[in-house]
Protein backbone atom coordinates (compact mmCIF):
# COMPACT_ATOMS: atom_id res chain seq x y z
CA UNK A 1 0.00 0.00 0.00
CA UNK A 2 2.72 2.11 0.94
CA UNK A 3 4.34 1.69 -2.74
CA UNK A 4 1.21 2.39 -4.60
CA UNK A 5 0.76 5.41 -2.75
CA UNK A 6 3.95 6.98 -2.98
CA UNK A 7 4.09 5.98 -6.82
CA UNK A 8 0.80 7.53 -7.75
CA UNK A 9 1.47 10.93 -5.85
CA UNK A 10 4.53 11.18 -7.25
CA UNK A 11 3.51 10.38 -11.09
CA UNK A 12 0.85 12.67 -10.57
CA UNK A 13 3.60 15.37 -12.28
CA UNK A 14 4.56 13.60 -14.62
CA UNK A 15 4.60 15.58 -18.19
CA UNK A 16 4.94 14.92 -21.65
CA UNK A 17 8.71 15.22 -23.85
CA UNK A 18 7.61 15.75 -27.55
CA UNK A 19 10.75 14.38 -29.67
CA UNK A 20 12.65 16.06 -31.90
CA UNK A 21 13.55 19.57 -32.92
CA UNK A 22 11.11 22.29 -34.07
CA UNK A 23 8.57 21.09 -33.01
CA UNK A 24 5.95 22.84 -31.14
CA UNK A 25 4.43 22.20 -27.86
CA UNK A 26 7.37 20.29 -26.36
CA UNK A 27 8.41 20.17 -22.75
CA UNK A 28 10.05 19.08 -20.01
CA UNK A 29 9.49 18.03 -16.17
CA UNK A 30 11.52 15.85 -14.10
CA UNK A 31 10.01 14.66 -10.53
CA UNK A 32 10.98 12.47 -8.37
CA UNK A 33 8.88 8.92 -7.56
CA UNK A 34 9.53 6.76 -4.65
CA UNK A 35 8.83 3.02 -5.32
CA UNK A 36 9.79 0.10 -3.80
CA UNK A 37 9.51 -2.83 -6.17
CA UNK A 38 12.28 -4.32 -8.25
CA UNK A 39 10.29 -4.89 -11.68
CA UNK A 40 7.94 -2.04 -14.30
CA UNK A 41 4.52 -3.98 -13.90
CA UNK A 42 1.59 -3.29 -16.14
CA UNK A 43 -0.67 -1.24 -13.53
CA UNK A 44 2.86 1.37 -13.17
CA UNK A 45 2.63 1.83 -17.20
CA UNK A 46 -0.92 2.35 -16.63
CA UNK A 47 -0.33 4.76 -13.87
CA UNK A 48 2.29 6.62 -15.97
CA UNK A 49 0.16 6.84 -18.89
CA UNK A 50 -3.08 8.02 -16.95
CA UNK A 51 -1.11 10.76 -14.44
CA UNK A 52 0.74 12.13 -18.36
CA UNK A 53 -2.67 12.42 -20.13
CA UNK A 54 -4.10 14.20 -17.32
CA UNK A 55 -1.55 16.96 -17.33
CA UNK A 56 -2.47 17.46 -20.93
CA UNK A 57 -6.16 17.45 -20.10
CA UNK A 58 -6.71 18.18 -16.36
CA UNK A 59 -10.47 19.52 -17.42
CA UNK A 60 -13.28 17.39 -16.28
CA UNK A 61 -14.53 17.04 -19.48
CA UNK A 62 -11.94 15.07 -20.52
CA UNK A 63 -12.53 11.42 -19.95
CA UNK A 64 -9.01 8.94 -20.15
CA UNK A 65 -9.13 5.25 -20.73
CA UNK A 66 -5.85 3.11 -20.88
CA UNK A 67 -6.73 0.27 -22.95
CA UNK A 68 -4.92 -2.86 -24.65
CA UNK A 69 -1.25 -2.11 -23.41
CA UNK A 70 1.25 -4.05 -25.16
CA UNK A 71 5.01 -4.06 -26.63
CA UNK A 72 6.47 -3.06 -23.19
CA UNK A 73 9.38 -4.91 -21.43
CA UNK A 74 9.34 -5.92 -18.01
CA UNK A 75 12.65 -3.69 -17.02
CA UNK A 76 14.46 -3.81 -13.51
CA UNK A 77 14.48 -0.78 -12.19
CA UNK A 78 15.92 0.68 -8.48
CA UNK A 79 13.43 0.95 -5.82
CA UNK A 80 13.86 4.68 -3.68
CA UNK A 81 14.04 7.65 -6.13
CA UNK A 82 13.63 7.78 -9.60
CA UNK A 83 12.79 10.42 -12.39
CA UNK A 84 9.78 9.84 -15.00
CA UNK A 85 9.78 10.92 -18.68
CA UNK A 86 7.39 9.84 -21.57
CA UNK A 87 7.97 10.63 -24.86
CA UNK A 88 5.14 10.72 -27.44
CA UNK A 89 4.36 12.38 -31.07
CA UNK A 90 1.79 15.54 -30.92
CA UNK A 91 -0.18 13.24 -32.25
CA UNK A 92 -0.38 11.15 -29.81
CA UNK A 93 -1.55 13.63 -27.58
CA UNK A 94 -4.84 13.47 -28.95
CA UNK A 95 -5.13 9.78 -27.85
CA UNK A 96 -6.04 6.34 -30.42
CA UNK A 97 -3.21 4.51 -31.51
CA UNK A 98 -0.20 4.91 -29.72
CA UNK A 99 3.68 4.37 -29.48
CA UNK A 100 5.85 5.74 -26.63
CA UNK A 101 8.76 5.54 -24.66
CA UNK A 102 9.34 5.09 -20.97
CA UNK A 103 12.50 7.18 -20.03
CA UNK A 104 13.69 6.52 -16.61
CA UNK A 105 16.46 8.47 -14.52
CA UNK A 106 18.06 8.44 -10.62
CA UNK A 107 20.57 11.39 -10.11
CA UNK A 108 19.97 12.43 -13.59
CA UNK A 109 21.69 8.88 -14.95
CA UNK A 110 19.26 6.94 -17.19
CA UNK A 111 18.81 3.27 -15.39
CA UNK A 112 15.85 2.10 -17.72
CA UNK A 113 13.30 2.86 -20.67
CA UNK A 114 10.74 0.37 -22.10
CA UNK A 115 8.85 1.50 -25.49
CA UNK A 116 5.02 1.18 -24.91
CA UNK A 117 2.20 0.48 -27.64
CA UNK A 118 -1.37 0.59 -26.83
CA UNK A 119 -4.27 2.45 -27.18
CA UNK A 120 -5.52 5.73 -25.56
CA UNK A 121 -9.02 6.89 -25.42
CA UNK A 122 -9.92 10.70 -24.09
CA UNK A 123 -13.35 10.89 -24.33
CA UNK A 124 -15.12 14.12 -24.47
CA UNK A 125 -18.49 16.06 -24.63
CA UNK A 126 -19.24 17.71 -28.36
CA UNK A 127 -22.39 18.77 -30.04
CA UNK A 128 -23.88 17.14 -32.89
CA UNK A 129 -26.67 17.20 -34.66
CA UNK A 130 -30.31 15.93 -33.27
CA UNK A 131 -31.80 15.27 -36.67
CA UNK A 132 -30.93 16.45 -40.40
CA UNK A 133 -30.46 20.15 -40.67
CA UNK A 134 -30.72 21.64 -44.07
CA UNK A 135 -28.79 24.35 -45.58
CA UNK A 136 -29.07 27.80 -44.17
CA UNK A 137 -31.30 26.22 -41.39
CA UNK A 138 -30.55 28.39 -38.10
CA UNK A 139 -29.78 26.42 -34.99
CA UNK A 140 -32.22 26.01 -32.37
CA UNK A 141 -31.62 23.94 -28.54
CA UNK A 142 -34.10 21.37 -30.44
CA UNK A 143 -31.97 20.96 -33.14
CA UNK A 144 -28.72 19.60 -31.09
CA UNK A 145 -27.69 17.58 -28.25
CA UNK A 146 -24.84 16.13 -25.96
CA UNK A 147 -22.39 13.06 -26.65
CA UNK A 148 -19.47 11.20 -26.12
CA UNK A 149 -16.75 10.98 -28.71
CA UNK A 150 -13.23 9.63 -28.37
CA UNK A 151 -10.98 13.08 -29.66
CA UNK A 152 -8.93 10.88 -31.88
CA UNK A 153 -11.83 10.61 -33.78
CA UNK A 154 -13.06 14.08 -33.71
CA UNK A 155 -12.45 16.88 -36.25
CA UNK A 156 -9.75 19.38 -34.82
CA UNK A 157 -12.88 22.45 -35.34
CA UNK A 158 -15.49 20.28 -33.38
CA UNK A 159 -17.82 22.16 -31.22
CA UNK A 160 -18.29 21.75 -27.72
CA UNK A 161 -20.30 25.10 -26.36
CA UNK A 162 -23.78 25.85 -26.63
CA UNK A 163 -22.59 29.54 -27.51
CA UNK A 164 -20.79 28.49 -30.27
CA UNK A 165 -23.91 27.01 -32.28
CA UNK A 166 -26.89 28.74 -31.40
CA UNK A 167 -28.63 31.47 -33.51
CA UNK A 168 -25.35 30.16 -36.27
CA UNK A 169 -26.89 28.96 -39.71
CA UNK A 170 -25.90 26.28 -41.45
CA UNK A 171 -23.58 26.60 -44.09
CA UNK A 172 -24.22 23.11 -45.58
CA UNK A 173 -26.64 20.49 -44.97
CA UNK A 174 -25.45 17.49 -42.83
CA UNK A 175 -27.65 14.30 -41.07
CA UNK A 176 -28.49 13.46 -37.64
CA UNK A 177 -25.61 12.51 -35.56
CA UNK A 178 -22.81 14.37 -37.13
CA UNK A 179 -20.83 16.51 -35.17
CA UNK A 180 -21.07 20.32 -35.64
CA UNK A 181 -17.77 21.80 -36.62
CA UNK A 182 -16.66 25.87 -36.92
CA UNK A 183 -16.44 25.66 -40.70
CA UNK A 184 -19.89 24.84 -41.30
CA UNK A 185 -22.02 27.15 -39.24
CA UNK A 186 -22.06 30.82 -40.13
CA UNK A 187 -23.55 33.94 -38.49
CA UNK A 188 -27.20 34.58 -40.06
CA UNK A 189 -26.86 37.67 -41.79
CA UNK A 190 -28.64 40.86 -40.17
CA UNK A 191 -30.08 41.82 -44.22
CA UNK A 192 -31.92 39.30 -46.81
CA UNK A 193 -33.35 39.98 -49.99
CA UNK A 194 -36.19 41.96 -49.84
CA UNK A 195 -35.88 43.81 -47.09
CA UNK A 196 -36.38 47.60 -46.75
CA UNK A 197 -33.66 49.51 -44.82
CA UNK A 198 -32.59 53.10 -44.27
CA UNK A 199 -29.95 54.54 -46.87
CA UNK A 200 -27.26 56.88 -45.60
CA UNK A 201 -25.42 59.08 -47.17
CA UNK A 202 -23.21 61.88 -46.10
CA UNK A 203 -20.27 64.23 -46.20
CA UNK A 204 -18.91 66.66 -43.58
CA UNK A 205 -21.60 69.43 -44.85
CA UNK A 206 -24.56 66.69 -45.93
CA UNK A 207 -26.45 64.50 -44.63
CA UNK A 208 -29.18 62.45 -46.47
CA UNK A 209 -31.70 59.10 -46.04
CA UNK A 210 -34.11 57.48 -47.74
CA UNK A 211 -35.14 54.12 -47.99
CA UNK A 212 -33.71 51.16 -49.81
CA UNK A 213 -34.15 47.37 -50.91
CA UNK A 214 -31.85 45.33 -50.23
CA UNK A 215 -30.47 43.00 -53.29
CA UNK A 216 -28.35 40.63 -51.42
CA UNK A 217 -27.84 39.41 -47.93
CA UNK A 218 -25.40 40.80 -45.91
CA UNK A 219 -23.75 41.05 -42.54
CA UNK A 220 -22.84 43.30 -40.15
CA UNK A 221 -19.70 44.99 -42.20
CA UNK A 222 -20.41 43.50 -45.60
CA UNK A 223 -20.63 45.60 -48.67
CA UNK A 224 -24.31 44.90 -50.20
CA UNK A 225 -26.24 45.85 -53.72
CA UNK A 226 -29.59 47.74 -52.97
CA UNK A 227 -32.31 49.64 -54.81
CA UNK A 228 -33.19 53.42 -53.84
CA UNK A 229 -37.00 53.22 -54.07
CA UNK A 230 -36.83 56.94 -54.50
CA UNK A 231 -34.45 57.43 -57.66
CA UNK A 232 -35.12 53.05 -58.95
CA UNK A 233 -31.46 53.50 -58.81
CA UNK A 234 -29.09 50.12 -57.65
CA UNK A 235 -26.64 51.42 -55.60
CA UNK A 236 -24.04 49.90 -53.21
CA UNK A 237 -23.20 50.51 -49.46
CA UNK A 238 -21.84 48.85 -46.17
CA UNK A 239 -24.02 47.45 -43.45
CA UNK A 240 -24.41 49.35 -39.99
CA UNK A 241 -26.83 47.36 -38.56
CA UNK A 242 -30.01 45.56 -39.51
CA UNK A 243 -31.69 48.89 -40.64
CA UNK A 244 -29.01 50.79 -41.68
CA UNK A 245 -26.73 51.04 -44.88
CA UNK A 246 -24.50 53.47 -45.79
CA UNK A 247 -24.08 54.04 -49.64
CA UNK A 248 -21.70 56.00 -51.35
CA UNK A 249 -22.30 59.68 -51.76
Amino acid sequence: MKQALCFFIALAFCTFLVPGPGISGQSSLSIEINREGKVLELDEVIKILEAGFQTIYPEKRYRIEIKAIHGYEKIGLPSGGLSCDILLSEQARRGGNISGLLLFRTNGREVGKTRVNGRVDIYTDVIVTAHYLGRHHEVQAKDVQWVSRSLSLLPHDSLSEMKEVLGKRMMIAINRGEVLRAGIVEEPPLLRRGDRVMLLAESRQVKITTVGEVREEGRRGDRIKLVNLSSRREVSGRVLDEHTVRVDF
